[in-house]
């Protein structure tokens, strides 16, 4: 491993330590503490990146643990959807981060019915950015497993899609 790749690698993982130690601290925190607290970090963890791959990569891991954050408070949509859009503006690092953003929205979806169709749309498309991977791919099995999972929900299943395009079509 060079020098660089050491750096990278040292910067990486206190960037996450620092990541997970702050989720630990405001557990019981009110979710616009929360945001803010993680913008904040993020300003710091910014500072010490290299690459602009860093800086995104960094924005993008930071911007999905305000999404916890807002699922798991079941934040309103003017904060859920406000993270949400953070991270569809960033993008996604990998085909098993999309999938996982769009379960947490479907999730979320269930408690908040007017969301569930943009919820189900962004569950299809996940899906569908899914079937381009090999199956060789190492987190294959557990994305499939995650998107079946999802899929066995009434408000998700292939059944209920089918039945709506059915009925929208007479």
């Amino acid at each position: 491993m060079s020098q660089e790749d050491a750096e990278f690698q040292g910067r990486w993982m206190a960037g996450a330590d620092a990541i997970a130690r702050l989720y630990v601290a405001l557990v019981d925190a009110p979710f616009e503490e929360y945001e803010r607290a993680f913008l904040a970090l993020q300003r710091e963890l910014l500072a010490l990146v290299k690459t602009p791959w860093e800086q995104v990569e960094t924005r993008r891991r930071i911007a999905e643990e305000i999404l916890l954050g807002a699922f798991g408070l079941n934040a309103p949509w003017s904060d859920f959807g406000r993270a949400l859009r953070r991270i569809r503006r960033l993008g996604y690092t990998d085909v098993e981060r999309r999938v996982h953003v769009a379960i947490l929205f479907a999730r979320w979806a269930k408690g908040h019915p007017e969301h569930l169709p943009a919820a189900r749309r962004m569950l299809g498309l996940a899906e569908r950015h899914f079937q381009s991977l090999s199956s060789e791919h190492a987190q294959y099995g557990d994305v499939k497993g995650s998107l079946e999972l999802i899929r066995q929900e009434k408000e998700f299943s292939h059944s209920r899609v089918t039945a709506r395009r059915t009925s929208s079509r007479r």
